[in-house]
């Protein structure tokens, strides 16, 4: 072979390999979910995901947030990411005041790791709410991401919990 088409397989082989990660993360999400039952309402649940502002004072893992929680508009929330912090800016999908809230985030470059992150609130028969918090993984990184990806779970755990606590917060302070 020439070097003219040596250099021709290295990129048609580097090519592939691109090719098939954004084909494969795409054919095969990774999907985390947490779901905890909670003591309050899904209407006090909601009031705590849709306050942005205050995501500071209990979020484990959203460290600082602001937006508004409508569908179309876009957060702009600092996560704990590492030993450091991550800035991202997700677009609010479904904005179903007691219901749902789901938004999408991607890297900087969208196909690469892009996540659909969800809190889904259903009412359970004693008044209270069954959280299920779920984020689903595409891209071409996620193939290369899933343990890294997986080992979120125990954050989701902690964030839903931290939801009832301030919930519960929230109806002691009322009169």
């Amino acid at each position: 072979m020439n070097p003219g088409q040596i250099i021709t397989v290295i990129v048609a082989t580097i090519v592939c390999i691109v090719a098939g990660s954004f084909v494969h993360g795409a054919l095969r999400p990774v999907r985390v979910t947490a779901t905890t039952d909670l003591a309050a309402s899904p209407a006090e649940v909601w009031a705590v995901l849709a306050d942005t502002s205050a995501y500071h004072e209990w979020n484990p893992s959203i460290i600082e947030s602001s937006g508004t929680v409508a569908e179309g508009e876009r957060l702009d929330n600092t996560v704990v990411f590492g030993d450091g912090t991550m800035r991202f800016t997700p677009r609010v999908l479904v904005a179903d005041p007691g219901r749902e809230l789901t938004w999408r985030g991607s890297t900087a470059v969208p196909g690469l790791a892009d996540g659909t992150h969800s809190f889904v609130l259903s009412p359970l028969p004693d008044g209270g709410t069954r959280l299920t918090q779920e984020e689903t993984f595409v891209g071409a990184l996620v193939p290369w991401t899933t343990g890294m990806l997986r080992a979120m779970e125990p954050e989701f755990v902690a964030v839903n919990t931290a939801i009832g606590e301030r919930a519960a917060q929230l109806q002691q302070s009322r009169p």
